[in-house]
């Protein structure tokens, strides 16, 4: 390793530590809520709070076998088949 790139290397890492921490600080300031809306936000039913995104569970997949015909180093006919979904 080259001298130039490992001290480039060294001073970034050491700027996005320093960065890194006034950003955190930043945003740990930034997330106190008020005591009256976080007691709110406790009432708050549970059925509404929780969304879920995704493919639905619907089952274990159905699996196919798919078959073709090729030719061996011989010359011959030879099925391979695969498993497919």
């Amino acid at each position: 390793m080259n001298r130039r790139s490992f001290l480039t290397a060294l001073f970034g890492g050491i700027a996005a530590t320093a960065v890194g921490t006034v950003v955190a600080s930043e945003a740990a300031k930034a997330s106190q809520l008020p005591l009256d809306t976080a007691a709110k936000l406790d009432e708050t039913p549970s059925e509404f709070t929780q969304y879920y995104r995704g493919r639905p569970y619907r089952g274990p997949r159905r699996r196919r076998q798919v078959c073709t015909v090729t030719r061996d180093r011989f010359g011959r006919r030879r099925r391979v088949c695969r498993w497919v979904y």
